[in-house]
């Protein structure tokens, strides 16, 4: 700068001096933001640049399956797709939300406003529609296709594991459901949910430039804890024999509703617990509470005679009456304070074995009285009534009694079953002490649960039980109870061909709705049974809640519901020669999709339908028009046999009036509401119990 002129160099050092000015102006700026995103706002940014590119996912393990007794999956758990919209990420990339969300609610079944509202919320996330049909996803991935949409750009299927119940309805009040999330909230699904659904797992990775997720270390969505794997004593086959059967007598006798269980008498295992109405547990959102509620354990009602079993058997084993002795039945009316009991088939004089056959009140409450308040109630207590049985089912009744002393009316009339409540389950674990020989078992629902790895983690094997009654009595009370299916007996109904029932009717009637006593037109029947009664094989309990009709008796309505169940599972398990009226197989009515599931052992045709001992062609009724009970009345009449599908009034019959079938084969009947018929309902249940009526 010597050389430039003064004023020139004056010039070129305010220049020098302001470039070094910017420069230094613009590298302190430089490192204060430096400082304020490196420092000071590191945390944040730091959340930011995770939440694009790190990724935690809560993985949930494998729900457990739940087994039958022979290892024929009940409950299983698949995959499925979901889908999940991002809203933001729609709006960023310009997508006609209403279009495309009209477009998802027509394939998805969906409310298109919802839809359409959903994806304009301002969120991440949103799910759409879960556990989509293979269909439904189908369909989405078309749409998306077309509209040229990735994951990354608002709209993703997902895969996401769900419950899947392969047997439908089939007992759907035992193994329960789950909701959406995968919690258990019915029967096994709910009380042995935390055994079921294992334990989750925490799983971090990144995503790459696609927006696909990278997991770290070799890991993959699905590891985790699984979930157990549950085992149950129910044996589907029977199961199936009978809900089928329990369905059939519902809706014949247009009742309410009812419960069946199948029990093995020697270990307490529960072969099979029916209810009616059921639900599908694959769409526990369509049915009603009343739908789901198990009967068989939830419902406490007033048994009426089959209560007779066990006054007599603890009065035989007190020695408080002899198997001989005649007792005083007053010719069928007996009053005790201000109380008029009667029989249905009177007589003076009657003996214990008698007054079960002929389910004579005023026997059962001779007997009650001589056992007195005390004595009455450690019999029924001594055979597990007035203490739930531990079944693993939340809905179980405890249904209690003797909070107070009995009066010397009530001691009579509880004797013979009114003014007790009692449920399904503790009438079978009752009757199956009478089975065995006199030990009162716990009854077994689950066998064995297991871990993923299939080490066993819990076995439940029966237990040695408590004496309640001398094994003689037992017996004893065998041999009496055969008179009650015999000629003479009230539940002949119950009878089988070669093989020996012991069992007992009753016929209670139900509270009014509103106000004291009880209720002329609404009853609960009922029929207790073991087969074969010289040795039980199994134990059936049949409660039928208001059957309609004329005969409402527990003869009429119950029994021919054990005769059936009793022989079909006799024939399943081998037990039973092939002699004597039978119905179809199991295995032939079952669901062609549940045919192949069905062990072959059933699956015989009995002599009795054989062209050469079916006898002459009949000519088949005109039934159209008809109730139900009208209409098995009417085809029996002729040896028919009736398959019923519906309820109320038969609308359609095959074959048509015009044909002729042999006597034994089946006329199928469509039967819907109207016409006169009403349609089957529920009802709220009663708690309180009911009086007795002998059938």
């Amino acid at each position: 700068m010597r050389n430039l002129e003064p004023r020139r160099a004056r010039w070129m050092k305010v220049r020098l001096g302001m470039l070094v000015t910017g420069i230094g102006v613009g590298f302190l700026t430089l490192a204060a933001r430096a400082h304020e995103l490196q420092i000071r706002q590191a945390p944040h940014l730091r959340e930011l640049a995770q939440q694009q590119y790190d990724r935690e996912v809560h993985q949930a393990p494998r729900r457990g399956t739940i087994f039958d007794r022979n290892h024929t999956a009940l409950a299983v758990t698949v995959d499925g797709a979901s889908l999940q919209a991002n809203p933001r990420a729609l709006r960023r990339h310009a997508v006609d939300v209403v279009a495309l969300g009209t477009r998802l609610a027509g394939v998805l079944a969906l409310e298109p406003r919802q839809v359409v509202e959903d994806m304009r919320r301002d969120l991440g996330f949103r799910w759409i529609k879960r556990n989509l049909s293979p269909d439904e996803a189908s369909a989405v991935r078309a749409i998306m296709r077309e509209y040229t949409l990735r994951a990354d750009d608002g709209l993703s299927l997902v895969n996401e594991p769900h419950r899947w119940y392969p047997n439908r309805e089939l007992a759907a009040h035992v193994i329960g459901a789950v909701d959406i999330d995968g919690h258990g909230i019915e029967g096994i699904e709910y009380t042995l949910n935390e055994r079921l659904r294992g334990s989750s797992a925490q799983l971090r990775g990144v995503r790459d430039a696609m927006g696909r997720l990278v997991f770290a270390e070799g890991l993959t969505p699905g590891e985790g804890s699984a979930g157990h794997d549950v085992t149950l004593t129910i044996d589907k086959t029977i199961q199936f024999i009978a809900e089928r059967e329990l369905g059939e007598m519902v809706r014949a006798s247009e009742a309410v509703g009812g419960s069946v269980i199948v029990t093995d008498p020697r270990t307490g295992e529960v072969l099979a617990m029916a209810s009616y109405p059921t639900f599908d547990p694959n769409f526990v959102g369509r049915s009603a509470p009343e739908d789901r509620r198990n009967r068989a354990v939830a419902e406490r009602y007033e048994p009426g005679s089959t209560m007779k079993i066990f006054t007599i058997a603890g009065a035989l084993d007190s020695n408080t009456i002899q198997a001989g002795q005649l007792i005083n039945t007053y010719g069928g009316t007996f009053t005790i304070a201000d109380r008029t009991i009667h029989d249905t088939h009177p007589d003076n004089w009657m003996t214990p074995m008698q007054v079960l056959a002929r389910s004579s009140n005023i026997g059962a409450a001779q007997v009650g009285l001589a056992l007195g308040a005390d004595g009455l109630e450690r019999v029924f207590r001594r055979f597990g009534f007035g203490e739930r049985t531990g079944l693993p089912l939340a809905s179980e009744a405890r249904a209690r009694f003797g909070e107070r002393r009995w009066y010397e009316v009530e001691v009579a009339t509880v004797a013979f079953g009114q003014g007790i409540g009692v449920t399904t389950i503790q009438l079978a674990q009752a009757l199956g002490a009478v089975a065995n020989g006199g030990l009162l078992l716990r009854p077994l629902l689950v066998s064995r649960i297991h871990d993923a790895t299939g080490a066993l983690v819990e076995e439940n094997v029966p237990d040695g039980g408590r004496a309640v009654i001398d094994p003689r009595v037992a017996r004893l009370m065998g041999e009496m109870l055969t008179t009650v299916t015999e000629e003479g007996g009230t539940g002949v109904s119950a009878a089988i061909n070669g093989v020996r029932v012991a069992g007992k009717t009753g016929t209670a009637q139900k509270a009014r709705r509103n106000g004291r006593g009880y209720d002329d037109s609404r009853f609960v029947s009922s029929f207790i049974g073991f087969a074969p009664a010289q040795r039980p094989e199994v134990v059936v309990t049949v409660v039928i809640d208001e059957p309609s009709g004329h005969d409402h008796s527990g003869g009429a309505v119950a029994a021919p519901v054990f005769q059936r169940v009793t022989e079909e599972t006799l024939r399943y398990l081998g037990r039973l020669r092939r002699s004597g009226a039978t119905r179809a197989s199991a295995g032939d009515a079952l669901p062609p999709a549940m045919r192949p599931l069905v062990p072959t052992p059933i699956r015989r045709e009995s002599p009795v339908n054989s062209l050469a001992n079916r006898g002459a062609p009949v000519a088949v009724p005109a039934l159209v028009g008809m109730t139900a009970r009208r209409a098995l009345v009417t085809a029996s009449a002729l040896g028919l046999q009736v398959e019923l599908r519906g309820a109320g009034t038969v609308v359609r019959q095959e074959p048509s009036a015009t044909e002729t079938l042999l006597p034994g084969q089946t006329v199928t009947l469509v039967l819907e509401p109207g016409s006169g018929a009403p349609a089957i309902q529920t009802s709220p249940s009663v708690e309180s119990a009911s009086g007795e009526r002998s059938p």
